[in-house]
């Protein structure tokens, strides 16, 4: 599951320790899905204990059942504190719902720290974009989600930036404008958009991400990092028809996305330090907007900021 180190301008608590947080991140997800799958198995077992020797009747049975179910107590993804709830009955299901847990504890990691926090966008709960990239790819890559950058006097905001341990990814995404549409270059300022028929001129998508490439070179040039920076243009449902592609950007379309997303799914690199030092730099030149924490609120998260 990626990392969500920058959400839009909010305050992130990777801000407050890139080196620190990731390993984390990591570390915490294995033992509470640990914790969590242990104690599913345990309560599969004592349900199937039951059923075995149960001699009553279906509804009989079924009253038990939901009475043990209503009896369900699930550990929190990242808290010892108990609440009451129902756990899934196999353990596909139970993993989509451990995902949906971690995503709501990246969305408040990322909007928050300790001290501050960010006024934050409910629909980003429902974002189906961010839910994908956090929740389809490895615990290595660390993402920034539409973040707004500050270089000198100017503001620059992103589309989607995923910092592996091997390269710095712009990515552009195509489908939210459009599906089952055919791309056409043009020229280095056009493109062509054709659609049931229709075809409409639309402003060439690589011009922004070779912008946001430029300010993110800027930056790790400024601080004399090497770290590869390469161009992504999305569109898994679509298609671009194209002779040639710009240095740097490899195009993404639904004849290209499934071996693309494989090969994403199987790396097997670590976190590396040069990719912290990189997102650490990059952080900085993030905006940020937030308030202070009134004192009489306390942080649910579990996080021990003083170890």
């Amino acid at each position: 599951m990626a990392q969500l180190i920058k959400l839009k301008d909010y305050i992130s608590r990777y801000e407050t320790g890139m080196f620190r947080y990731p390993g984390q991140f990591i570390r915490m997800k294995k033992e509470q899905y640990d914790k969590l799958i242990y104690r599913w198995e345990q309560e599969k077992h004592e349900i199937d204990s039951q059923e075995s020797i149960s001699t009553d009747l279906e509804e009989d049975k079924k009253s038990f059942f939901n009475r043990l179910f209503n009896r369900k107590k699930v550990i929190d993804v990242w808290d010892d504190e108990e609440e009451q709830t129902n756990l899934p009955e196999n353990e596909q299901d139970l993993k989509y719902y451990f995902l949906d847990e971690v995503f709501s504890t990246q969305l408040k990691w990322a909007s928050s720290t300790l001290q501050e926090v960010s006024y934050f966008d409910q629909s980003y709960e429902r974002d189906p974009w961010l839910k994908y990239f956090l929740q389809r790819f490895p615990d290595t890559y660390l993402v920034f989600y539409q973040p707004i950058f500050k270089l000198k006097k100017a503001t620059i905001e992103g589309e989607v930036i995923i910092l592996t341990p091997t390269e710095l990814m712009c990515i552009s995404i195509l489908d939210r404008r459009y599906s089952n549409t055919t791309f056409k270059p043009i020229d280095d300022r056009k493109w062509l958009a054709i659609e049931g028929g229709q075809e409409k001129t639309i402003v060439n998508p690589v011009i922004d991400l070779k912008r946001m490439e430029r300010l993110l070179k800027s930056i790790l040039d400024y601080y004399e990092l090497d770290f590869p920076v390469k161009k992504y243009l999305f569109a898994k449902s679509n298609q671009i028809a194209h002779q040639s592609v710009p240095y740097q950007t490899e195009f993404i379309d639904q004849d290209d996305y499934e071996s693309w997303f494989q090969k994403q799914r199987q790396s097997t690199y670590p976190i590396k330090a040069q990719q912290l030092k990189v997102g650490e730099k990059l952080l900085e030149h993030t905006q940020r907007t937030y308030v202070k924490r009134p004192v009489w609120v306390e942080d649910e998260s579990p996080v021990d900021e003083g170890s």
